[in-house]
């Protein structure tokens, strides 16, 4: 399907009031919709799954699903008899299925790394005011969901609203919003991301950059992020959050964030001239959990916005320093909190915990409040059913499968003992003895397939840290 502009292609619709704008079930190589129409938020208009599965992807496509333009849409696979969406015969993990739910989804974009570079789910044409809900993202080269409108510095995205994804077993980002590119770039405005299962990402489980006022990221699963540090797009494109604030308050909480190359969490404070900045701006970061990590823990670039940046009630653990195996002139982290050198931003850091060999932060500036974050005991999460146990103790055990760590000096050969697990084109696969540049789908010898992963990461009854990731029933 491709349709550039909506109203050109049927003028005969009403675009300001139609209510829903059904894709019929099958498969397709690639889906454009553009030019979608400015709706209200109180009568906005659901595009939806009609008559079964639509399943995008598998073809070397130029792109996979792109939505372009409008405001006050909704795209969901969410079955409601009620509403008149999506399928009963693809409910996903909307009723509580969520163990081994791949593949149920009312949409389904699946690439199966088809086309380097590809993304699953692309925003923008100056979207806004838009929702996603109820998608299933897997298998493509680049990132699970991105949103920005390049090189355009007034197409602001306000009131989106990004819940119930499952995206899993990408080449890069999980989730991608805001351009990395020079100014002027857009901003984002009242973006809330939530109740998401982003896991198995190449690169970071999530890019959220250009954020404007009142952004909220929370009850998230977020890895395992950087399973692709040895051979990733690029050099140190292995952290699991990276977070840029321009301007305005907002909260990072509640999330669960697990695997990490460098770095759990790189926050860019980011400096726009003519952005409305305020003395009263907070960055927030509250009662996540952070575990597992082959470098450090946590950056704050030194760029003065007047921002406020708070990192409370948090806890880190799963310490395990190997990065050196990629970057061998890596030293040991000395901390597990860095603060960039005399950075301008008051930082308060407080009633933070960590289970390791570094203290919270050592190197404080005058800008730095830091109280009551001490070495203790954590105790670990308890999913009800996600992968193998071992890589659930461990996650930095899971590993894209690379005959080569090309982003090493020497772009050494990575040799697999025995017990090693690796994901390959979307599937895991435990060693049954060392190797080396044996790919594991054409070397039963060497690899053992293993069954495709639960991905049901709510939290046991009797797991520690209750309250944190996805929840389930929904509020």
């Amino acid at each position: 399907i491709a349709v550039p502009d909506l109203a050109e292609a049927f003028p005969e619709v009403d675009w300001s009031a139609l209510d829903r704008l059904y894709i019929p079930a099958g498969e397709y190589r690639s889906i454009l919709l553009g030019g979608l129409p400015e709706r209200s938020a109180e009568r906005p208009l659901v595009i939806t799954n009609l008559g079964g599965q639509v399943k995008v992807g598998g073809d070397a496509a130029n792109h996979l699903f792109v939505l372009k333009g409008g405001k006050g849409w909704i795209l969901t696979g969410r079955h409601d008899p009620v509403s008149k969406t999506g399928d009963e015969g693809f409910r996903g993990h909307a009723e509580g299925g969520f163990a081994r739910s791949q593949g149920t989804y009312g949409i389904f974009i699946d690439d199966a790394f088809s086309k380097e570079g590809l993304s699953g789910l692309a925003i923008g044409g100056g979207a806004s005011d838009f929702e996603l809900e109820v998608i299933e993202v897997a298998r493509v080269e680049f990132a699970g969901v991105i949103a920005k409108t390049d090189d355009d510095g007034q197409a602001t995205m306000r009131n989106v609203k990004v819940h119930d994804l499952y995206v899993h077993d990408v080449g890069s980002e999980g989730i991608y919003f805001g351009s990395t590119q020079a100014q002027p770039q857009h901003a984002f405005e009242r973006l809330e991301v939530y109740d998401n299962r982003f896991l198995r990402t190449g690169t970071e489980a999530l890019q959220v950059g250009q954020l404007g006022s009142d952004c909220e990221i929370h009850h998230n699963v977020l890895g395992p992020g950087a399973v692709r540090w040895r051979s990733a797009f690029d050099h140190y494109q292995d952290g699991n959050v990276q977070f840029g604030q321009r301007y305005g308050s907002s909260t990072f909480h509640h999330n669960i964030v697990i695997g990490t190359g460098d770095l759990f969490v790189e926050l860019f404070p980011t400096r726009v001239d003519q952005d409305p900045r305020s003395p009263g701006d907070t960055i927030s970061f509250t009662d996540n959990y952070f575990a597992d990590t082959s470098l450090g823990g946590v950056y704050t670039h030194a760029v003065d916005t007047g921002a406020t940046i708070r990192f409370e009630r948090n806890v880190f653990l799963g310490f395990h320093f190997n990065y050196g195996e990629v970057y061998p002139d890596t030293e040991e982290p000395v901390q597990v909190f860095g603060v960039g050198s005399n950075a301008p931003n008051p930082h308060i850091l407080r009633d933070n915990r960590v289970d390791g060999p570094y203290p919270f932060i050592k190197w404080l500036f005058d800008s730095v409040t830091a109280e009551d974050n001490p070495n203790v005991e954590v105790p670990r999460v308890r999913f009800r059913d996600f992968m193998a146990g071992a890589i659930d103790e461990n996650s930095r055990r899971l590993e894209w499968w690379t005959d080569r760590a090309t982003l090493s000096p020497d772009a050494r050969a990575v040799v697999y003992p025995k017990g090693a697990y690796v994901l390959h084109q979307g599937a895991l696969y435990e060693a049954l003895e060392e190797s080396q540049g044996k790919q594991p789908d054409q070397h039963p010898d060497a690899w053992r397939a293993l069954p495709p992963p639960a991905d049901d990461v709510r939290l046991r009854a009797d797991s520690p840290h209750q309250g944190l990731g996805v929840r389930w029933p929904p509020p």
